[in-house]
């Protein structure tokens, strides 16, 4: 399933994408290519939504290690919403977790 990254509106310095389908090898370019797009509109927050996200595997997490990384470099912050209890588990089996400011998820 290919993915879709899309960049929505900007207001009051937060930068929405919505994520949708898989985000694997085949995939992270896609999301790569919307990260540096949406880090170009200078954004205090990038606010990345997974609730449409189907699977994620080792290169998706490392492309969101990146995106931090990027996001860390000119001073933005990157937030992780809508994670699935899957993603949830992904992030906390790879120790990323904290990195990331996550929570626990409800249950």
């Amino acid at each position: 399933m290919p993915l879709s990254a899309e960049i929505g509106t900007p207001s009051a310095g937060r930068v929405p994408i919505v994520l949708s389908g898989a985000l694997d090898q085949d995939t992270v370019g896609q999301l790569r290519t919307a990260i540096r797009s949406a880090l170009q509109l200078q954004p205090t927050e990038l606010d990345v939504n997974f609730a449409q996200v189907s699977f994620m595997d080792s290169s998706g997490l490392g492309a969101i290690v990146a995106a931090k990384r990027w996001c860390d470099d000119v001073g933005c912050s990157l937030r992780l919403e809508a994670l699935n209890p899957a993603l949830h588990r992904r992030f906390e089996i790879s120790g990323l977790i904290e990195l990331f400011g996550l929570s626990r998820p409800p249950g």
